[in-house]
């Protein structure tokens, strides 16, 4: 995984919004949003492995 993914997308939105593309930057806006929360749910279901 990319974990860089959502903070380009987001750092897109923000170039978006200044240039004055809103469609676009609502697009990468939600784009980031649903991998944030797609890589949340798979890290939030695998039990975690320490050993102390």
């Amino acid at each position: 995984m990319f974990m860089y993914l959502p903070f380009l997308l987001a750092l897109l939105a923000v170039i978006g919004i200044v240039i004055g593309w809103r469609t676009f930057s609502f697009a990468m806006w939600l784009c980031a949003l649903c991998v944030t929360l797609y890589w949340f749910s798979f890290h939030a279901t695998s039990p975690l492995n320490l050993s102390f």
